[in-house]
């Protein structure tokens, strides 16, 4: 075997350089592979992004066509709500003029003119109507007042009985109560009499007799009240006996009048109820002033008149004359007139002779 032969200095430092270019190569090789790498990658992403874009392209347009349609729909709006304006505003125009033309033939004077004439016809109508009503209730007579004082006086007398009717119980209470304190009195009475036969002196003798004049003072006492209840009692058994004979009285009464009633409301009830309801259609046309001033002129006229005719020149309710001036303004119809001395409202013939007719 051959024997290795030493290194030189020289040797070993060739060697040295020669790994250090081994080394240098190997990393000059290694970084250009990875810029390469990066590289190709930015590449292959490039190449993603330019593959999907042409198909995002159309997405695009798309949105920009909706666009342009929603851009395009307002105009051709606004185009329609313009032609159709005009006619909108036309037709109300159409339809003022359509009631403008029936206002020109009335005159407001006329048109005043009539619903006071109306007012003065519904208040005459209703004056008559309430006349015949006022009418057939005077035919009735006094019949339901009698009827009410009847339905009063009975109830009155059954409240009395039944207050009567207590007063007794009261009474036989008290009485029963006082017997037997009587029955308990001559119970002590007794005790004390025997006790008295076993006394020891004088002073307990007294006592003892003193206690008995009590308890017979006090069966006097009790014995007093029971005749005094029973007194009152046969006093108000008699009072209920004379109310109940008069009960009995005023119920035959009752009965006999309610029947006559019953007779005289069947006869008129169809024609009270027609009235009734031509009096309240004659109501309704009148305004509510007018109305009230109607009904409280009629309450306070004995006779119930609250709108009457003239009659030769004088008011048919106070029979007071009526000044030309006045008469002329009822005959125009223009406004409601009251007697200056009364205070009815007047009405001129032509009204009446219309409610005739």
């Amino acid at each position: 075997m051959a024997e290795k032969k030493p290194k030189t200095e020289k040797a070993e430092k060739t060697e040295k350089t020669a790994k250090a270019t081994k080394t240098t190569k190997t990393t000059t090789e290694k970084a250009p592979k990875t810029v390469k790498a990066k590289e190709e990658e930015k590449k292959e992403v490039k190449k993603e992004v330019a593959e999907k874009a042409p198909v995002k392209a159309p997405k695009a347009e798309k949105t920009t066509k909706a666009e342009a349609k929603v851009e395009e729909a307002p105009i051709v709006e606004e185009t329609t709500v313009v032609e159709e304006t005009p006619k909108a505003e036309e037709a109300p125009k159409a339809e003022a003029k359509a009631e403008k033309a029936p206002k020109k033939a009335v005159t407001p004077e006329e048109q005043v003119e009539i619903s006071i004439e109306q007012k003065l016809e519904a208040l005459y109508t209703l004056q008559q109507v309430d006349s015949k009503i006022d009418k057939i209730r005077a035919y009735r007579g006094e019949l339901p007042l009698e009827v009410q004082d009847l339905e009063d006086e009975v109830a009155g007398l059954e409240t009395r009985i039944a207050k009567f009717q207590e007063e007794v119980k009261k009474h036989a209470t008290d009485i029963a109560n006082y017997k037997i304190k009587i029955k308990e009195a001559e119970a002590m009475i007794k005790k004390y009499e025997e006790q008295q036969n076993n006394v020891r002196n004088n002073r307990e003798y007294d006592s003892i007799s003193k206690e008995i004049e009590y308890q017979q003072l006090d069966i006097q006492l009790s014995e007093k009240r029971i005749r005094e209840a029973t007194a009152k009692t046969e006093e108000i058994n008699a009072k209920i006996a004379a109310a109940e004979q008069r009960l009995e009285e005023r119920k035959q009464d009752l009965t006999v009048k309610k029947e006559e009633l019953q007779s005289i409301v069947e006869d008129t009830q169809k024609e009270e109820e027609a009235l009734l309801q031509r009096s309240s259609v004659c109501e309704g046309l009148i305004e509510e002033r007018l109305l009230v001033a109607y009904k409280r002129i009629r309450k306070n006229a004995r006779n119930g008149l609250a709108v009457v005719g003239i009659d030769r020149d004088a008011c048919g309710g106070c029979f007071n004359k009526v000044p030309p001036q006045h008469q002329l303004d009822i005959c125009s119809h223009k406004k409601i007139i009251v007697c200056e001395y009364c205070g009815r409202i007047l009405v001129d013939k032509a009204i009446i002779e219309k409610y005739k007719g």
